[in-house]
């Protein structure tokens, strides 16, 4: 099991035991893919943490912050059902495969925790739902520090999409759930997507992903939010904006 030293600043990388030769798989290819590795060294260049945030994979419970750790969890079980979603949804068709997509989807994921963390850190204001925030700033972070940013957004947002299918009626506990649904995390997320580089991504548009009023408020949507964090975040981030490369 590779530790972190909890007394650093930073983020560090936690692996904890697989329980079985299926997560054991899962730890040793996200080892052997390098795009983990990514993720803590772009939050290890790009922001200014005053203490340890501990990423961690195995486990139980997550993907969620543990406030009481400073740590992010991430079950191995995770990452190997949402390739496992990939592949049913034969995602290569797509020109991207299913192992590029779920390390598109768990970086992600990863920044998406980082928000939780930043906010409970730095008791940063969020007005409307967290996890609304936390999915605006993943999407910005990868759209405005990444190559390929917006392809590496459009994965996780396939995979709301895929996870929506989970559900064939909708209950009450749906909609009081502190997460958006399913639906609206993917259209928020084409949204911003479009929003960032509508010129390059008509095809969200024409292809009827976006209706043509919406489409045009996404563009204004974005700029605002991704301001909106950036401004929020000017004191913790680096002055030194580097672009990140896509693994």
């Amino acid at each position: 099991m590779a530790n972190s030293a909890y007394g650093e600043v930073g983020a560090r990388l936690e692996y904890k035991h697989p329980g079985d030769i299926t997560q054991k798989t899962v730890r040793d290819e996200l080892i052997a893919s390098g795009a983990v590795d990514t993720a803590v060294l772009f939050i290890n260049e790009q922001f200014k943490l005053n203490q340890a945030v501990i990423i961690s994979f195995g486990g139980n419970d997550g993907p969620l912050f543990d406030a009481q750790r400073n740590s992010i969890m991430i079950p191995y079980t995770f990452i190997d059902e949402v390739r496992h979603r990939f592949e049913q949804a034969n995602y290569d068709k797509a020109g991207v495969t299913p192992e590029q997509a779920t390390e598109d989807a768990l970086l992600h994921t990863i920044f998406h925790e980082l928000a939780h963390a930043l906010i409970y850190m730095y008791q940063l204001p969020v007005l409307g739902k967290e996890e609304d925030a936390a999915d605006a700033l993943a999407t910005t972070l990868l759209i405005e520090f990444f190559d390929d940013g917006q392809e590496i957004a459009l994965s996780s947002a396939d995979l709301f999409d895929l996870e929506s299918d989970d559900r064939d009626v909708l209950e009450d506990e749906d909609f009081w759930d502190e997460h958006s649904l399913d639906d609206q995390r993917y259209f928020s997320t084409l949204c911003h997507i479009y929003g960032s580089d509508p010129d390059k991504y008509t095809v969200i548009v024409k292809e009827g992903l976006l209706g043509e009023e919406r489409a045009e408020l996404c563009i204004e949507e974005y700029a605002a939010i991704s301001q909106s964090w950036l401004t929020i975040l000017n004191t913790y981030i680096s002055d030194n904006k580097t672009d990140t490369p896509r693994q």
